[in-house]
């Protein structure tokens, strides 16, 4: 059986890392052990991801590396991959990208990289870094993009008018849906919202997220539904200028910070509607795959790959990017309507089974680690 070392920057609660988690679930079902390195030393923030690991049954190792320019940081992961008996290192992030495909080659070792977001515009060393993760990923054996939207933006910005890499895929990625899945509704009583019509914002609390365009929508929903709440469950570096803006608009009583939770399969589930106010730089939202897995009804903006999770009308309502107004009418009208909920849900649930289940994704990615394992290492 193929053994894969799985590497990520830092074991945060982000979309692609709790992704780690489910393929963790499904991997010996898919036909492949799986172990999980984190390049970031443990810390509040670097470590939130871990329950989701332990509880996949895997063992969360850190590294200790906290820069990509770190001159002991190849040769750290190198023997690092050495000692996990690793036959292929797959990496998932920029500076994990960055160094893995470097000191997969010194292990004598095959790389795979994932690419989880779509391109946008970077300012200064930002830009500067993906340039270089791109550069150093495209060496690897694979490079995954996890949305055919993610692949054109990478190579209409890197690589315009010429020909795609050979070896630039698109996998995309899935859920365990035997754990997103309907189920009792049971959300966390010390929210407060028990018997009351619920919108969740799943998401890092950053600012391509939109979620100030999501408060600025809440007094036209009030106005219509007065009784209903909206919870923001995840943190980032938005969180204070969020709070800011909820209360200037005396909204503290109709919306529910919660912090970063690792219940998201009860909240997602006792949740009328899902909402993914993303303004750009969205791929494949892993919350709106889970969403449909739990047969939730989802707002999102018609961005990035999100159109290929959420059919418009049929599992969801897609909007303009950056548009409170229209948010608020889509979120009105499916609160006004639960039988049409019910339905987009079941709809939702039937589209993810089809395209977006983890078992499945699971084993394309053993058949791209199986490949790697066997075919030597470039020099």
């Amino acid at each position: 059986m193929v053994r894969v070392l799985t590497l990520v920057d830092a074991f945060r609660l982000g979309g692609a890392e709790t992704l780690i988690a489910q393929l963790g679930r499904v991997a010996g079902t898919a036909g492949f052990e799986m172990d999980v390195l984190s390049l970031s030393p443990p810390s509040e923030e670097h470590s939130k991801l871990e329950p989701l690991l332990r509880e996949s049954g895997l063992t969360p190792r850190y590294l200790g590396v906290r820069r990509t320019l770190d001159p002991r940081a190849p040769r750290l992961l190198a023997n690092a991959i050495k000692e996990s008996g690793a036959d292929v290192v797959h990496a998932h992030l920029e500076m994990a990208m960055t160094l893995a495909v470097p000191a997969a080659k010194m292990a004598g070792r095959n790389a795979i990289c994932t690419w989880h977001h779509v391109h946008r515009a970077l300012p200064g060393r930002a830009a500067w870094r993906e340039k270089l993760a791109l550069e150093v990923s495209s060496r690897a054996y694979r490079t995954i993009f996890v949305s055919e939207a993610s692949r054109k933006s990478f190579a209409d910005k890197y690589r315009p008018g010429k020909p795609l890499p050979k070896n630039w895929v698109v996998v995309h990625n899935g859920v365990d849906l035997a754990h997103f899945s309907p189920g009792p509704a049971l959300m966390p009583p010390e929210f407060g919202v028990t018997g009351r019509p619920v919108v969740t914002v799943l998401a890092a609390q950053r600012d391509f997220k939109g979620i100030t365009h999501a408060v600025d929508a809440w007094p036209k929903v009030r106005a219509a539904r007065p009784e209903a709440r909206m919870l923001l469950v995840g943190s980032g570096d938005e969180h204070e200028n969020l709070r800011c803006q909820v209360a200037e608009a005396g909204l503290q009583d109709d919306i529910i910070f919660t912090g970063a939770r690792s219940d998201v399969v009860d909240i997602l589930r006792a949740s009328d509607v899902v909402l993914l106010p993303s303004t750009y730089g969205e791929n494949l939202p892993t919350v709106l795959i889970e969403a449909a897995g739990c047969a939730r009804p989802v707002v999102a903006s018609r961005i990035g790959g999100i159109p290929d999770i959420v059919e418009d009308g049929v599992t969801g309502l897609l909007t303009p990017p950056g548009d409170p107004s229209a948010i608020a009418d889509a979120l009105i009208s499916l609160l006004d309507d639960p039988s049409r909920r019910a339905a987009m849900g079941v709809t939702a649930r039937s589209h993810v089974e089809q395209h977006f289940d983890a078992v499945n994704w699971a084993r394309q990615l053993k058949s791209l680690y199986e490949e790697a394992s066997v075919v030597g290492v470039p020099a």
